[in-house]
């Protein structure tokens, strides 16, 4: 039992706390560079899946009108996924005031993964920008994120999401500032692992349909996908793009299932990087993705084999470290709305346990297929 414990301890430290610290020393010295070039335009698409989005199509457009690139070169592809709303209507307004903008509309309901499928063989520019409704780029961003394709060996470009909440609560906030900061150590070493949905650019030549009956992470794996095919990744932490995020763990909870189900299916989707000699990818892969996506199991292994082991005073005292560490997410569930120092002490344990239950319930249906590819908050077999 105490190699059980001492070794799930060891792995849950390492991804969580060790893995950055590793890079935080050897990134500086294996710093991988590459060319870019401020003068290079490629043509770029930008594609967005859409479903009832009629609170946001229209500043959406707004935004993909405002960024900071040669018109002729940047086109805006719009898939619905057969909304019941005023989503169409809004865009056909746009479109007769734009030709830069464009609606393909799917009269049955697709899924996300599907729409993009269809969407990006009818794009016209060799690069593609993938972004969601409900997300907002800085005007700089494309142009930050483009240049870097003047470099052929550049396959894809993320950039930096930044959260935001609508009450001024948002839990996600401090993990995804450590996110965000381990992804740029990442890139040091010529590593990206995946991309921010919302700010991502990939080569419209090593874009690979996905599966859409099952649910994809494709923001992870169409970013990755270019390094087995002979390409490598770029972080463009200049090129940021703003998105309101739900402010507590039981608003993301589903939405956290669906992403931990896909995640199970990226590891099948992207096993090439398991292979050691991929090198640092591999490396990063296992560190950051792997050993993150078996958390909830180390977590349990942990739990019960200390439960065996409360003869000694050392297990004792861990013991009662944890148990205190899961009684303050409890009470997050209750207090976390609130501001006070119990609701900020309360918010770190609550998110942590929130998002490993979503990932064992991820987990469950993945094994299951029990999750439907296609969704929505209602959703619609038909229009």
């Amino acid at each position: 039992m105490e190699l059980v414990f001492w070794l799930g301890f060891g792995l849950l430290a390492y991804t969580y706390a060790g893995y950055f610290v590793v890079l935080t020393f050897v990134a500086p010295l294996v710093r991988k560079r590459h060319h870019w070039d401020d003068n290079h335009f490629p043509s770029v698409t930008m594609v967005i899946s859409l479903h009832n989005e009629e609170k946001h199509i229209a500043q959406r457009i707004d935004n993909f009108e405002a960024l900071d690139y040669p018109r002729e070169k940047l086109n805006l592809l719009l898939g619905d996924d057969c909304s019941t709303d005023r989503t169409r209507v809004i865009i056909r307004e746009r479109m007769a005031r734009n030709p830069r903008v464009r609606l393909v509309e799917f009269n049955t309901h697709q899924g996300k993964t599907a729409v993009i499928n269809a969407l990006v063989p009818q794009a016209s520019g060799d690069v593609i920008a993938f972004t969601d409704a409900n997300t907002f780029w800085e005007p700089t961003a494309l142009r930050l994120l483009a240049r870097h394709f003047a470099d052929p060996r550049v396959g894809s470009v993320g950039g930096r999401l930044i959260l935001r909440s609508a009450t001024g609560v948002n839990i996600d906030d401090n993990y995804w500032q450590y996110e965000t900061l381990l992804k740029r150590r990442e890139g040091e070493l010529g590593v990206v692992l995946g991309a921010a949905g919302g700010i991502y650019l990939l080569r419209k030549a090593l874009f690979r349909p996905l599966k859409s009956d099952v649910i994809q992470i494709d923001d992870f794996i169409w970013p990755v996908s270019v390094y087995w095919q002979g390409y490598r990744g770029v972080n463009e932490p200049a090129a940021v793009a703003h998105e309101e995020a739900a402010p507590f763990v039981e608003a993301e909870f589903r939405r956290k299932v669906r992403i931990g189900t896909g995640d199970y299916r990226a590891l099948w989707e992207c096993r090439a990087l398991l292979n050691p000699w991929r090198g640092w990818v591999s490396f990063a892969f296992w560190s950051h993705k792997v050993l993150r996506w078996a958390a909830p199991f180390l977590l349990i292994a942990v739990f019960v084999s200390n439960a065996l082991l409360l003869d000694r005073p050392l297990y004792q005292f861990l013991f009662a470290g944890q148990v205190v560490f899961y009684a303050l997410g409890v009470a997050g569930l209750f207090v976390s709305r609130e501001k006070h120092l119990l609701a900020k002490i309360c918010r770190v344990p609550y998110y942590f346990l929130g998002s490993n239950a979503a990932l064992l319930v991820g987990f469950w249906k993945c094994v299951t297929g029990r999750q439907q590819a296609a969704w929505s908050q209602k959703l619609h077999r038909t229009c």
